[in-house]
């Protein structure tokens, strides 16, 4: 067994070194910005990984004359929270703001070759001060931490609410994505990743299908202070880019596209076998329960009420039981309740941006049943078991 143990000396630095952390920030918090201060609005482009794929919001404070130059941002989150995906599910994951160096922040994006771009907003003495007051008022504070939900509270959401309590002038919506659904805005954003948009999708209920009325995403928030005014001038004179964009977009591979989707569903129709045809209404059900309960299960409100419950349909357990049990006048029951649940959703479906995405699922539901319902007519029309 191997004892481990902290010296006295590691511990004082510890200390040395918080007692500076703690310093510095109280220094912070009560200075007062001078004339030559700014404060700017930094947004990122979007990354490979699932979490950076809408991109990043934080804000800039600098001074020059009080020799300091601070990010800061509510992205932060932490993987080794406790059941971190249940939390994340159930929308009750605790995001949190921090601060760093701006050396620091540039140096990541720069690293994973994400754009950044910079708005120095056109703001009075006392806004600046207000503001930068209210950052740090909120670090040294449970306000730092927040509740994140996936449209309505975000790192991009709590920069724009600071914006809209301190500005002359609320940020302008009437950008391009104001005339879309909220879904069509994130199903553009990741149309190169099929499976992870076609995930989304499931899981995203009637509330997506909503028009856009609140700023949510960093581009958009970017378009919207560039439209904005404040102090009866443009809340900002320019974007400036700080770092240009590098990054190899995730390319379409084979096996994560539309063409893989197909195939799955054209193998599922070709091999007629009882095997085959009970596991696709296994799957079938078996994500209808998954809808289930999560809508159940989960605080946030895009997941509920969702729609997909008609498609991927908890009927299809019962249709199973009656199937191995060969209740034959079930079964037809339960064919034209399946049948007319895929027609409505067929319907509601029709406009919307991900109808294609789901086609091939509806096609392959509405063939298994359909020769699902043959072969019980024939085998009660001969009197045998299925």
């Amino acid at each position: 067994m191997v004892k481990k143990y902290i010296s006295k000396t590691t511990v004082s630095y510890i200390f040395l070194l918080l007692y500076c952390f703690l310093s510095f920030f109280s220094k912070i918090n009560a200075q007062k910005l001078s004339e030559n201060a700014q404060i700017s609005i930094l947004t990122c482009d979007a990354g490979n990984e699932l979490y950076s794929i809408y991109g990043h919001t934080a804000i800039r404070v600098q001074d020059s004359i009080q020799n300091f130059d601070l990010v800061y941002n509510y992205g932060y989150f932490d993987f080794r929270t406790s059941n971190f995906y249940l939390k994340f599910v159930k929308g009750d994951l605790k995001y949190f703001a921090g601060t760093d160096t701006f050396e620091n922040f540039m140096a990541e994006y720069v690293y994973f070759q994400r754009g950044v771009y910079e708005q120095i907003l056109n703001l009075n003495q006392v806004q600046k001060q207000t503001i930068f007051n209210e950052l740090n008022a909120v670090l040294n504070s449970e306000k730092r931490f927040y509740t994140y939900k996936f449209i309505d509270r975000n790192c991009t959401t709590m920069v724009l609410d600071i914006l809209n309590k301190n500005l002359t002038s609320k940020i302008n919506t009437n950008i391009k994505d104001s005339t879309k659904t909220d879904r069509t805005i994130l199903y553009n954003c990741i149309e190169n990743l099929f499976y992870e948009n076609l995930g989304i999708n499931i899981v995203f209920g009637v509330k997506t299908d909503q028009k856009f009325n609140h700023i949510y995403l960093p581009l958009q928030l970017l378009e919207g202070i560039a439209l904005s005014q404040n102090n009866n001038q443009k809340l900002c004179n320019e974007t400036k880019i700080l770092n240009i964009q590098n990054l190899q977009k995730s390319e379409n591979s084979v096996w994560n596209s539309f063409l893989s989707f197909i195939m799955f569903f054209v193998l599922i129709v070709c091999f007629n076998t009882k095997p085959v045809q009970y596991f696709y209404f296994f799957l079938m059900g078996f994500l209808g329960i998954f809808l289930l309960w999560i809508g159940w299960y989960s605080n946030h409100m895009e997941l509920q009420p969702n729609i997909n419950i008609l498609l991927f349909n908890p009927l299809y357990f019962l249709l199973l039981f009656c199937i191995f049990t060969n209740k034959i006048n079930f079964i037809f029951k339960l064919i034209y309740t399946i049948a007319g649940c895929l027609l409505i959703y067929l319907v509601l479906m029709f406009n919307k941006v991900h109808f294609l995405m789901f086609l091939p699922i509806m096609i392959t539901n509405a063939i298994l049943l359909a020769r699902l319902f043959l072969k019980t007519k024939k085998c009660k029309e001969l009197n045998i078991a299925l």
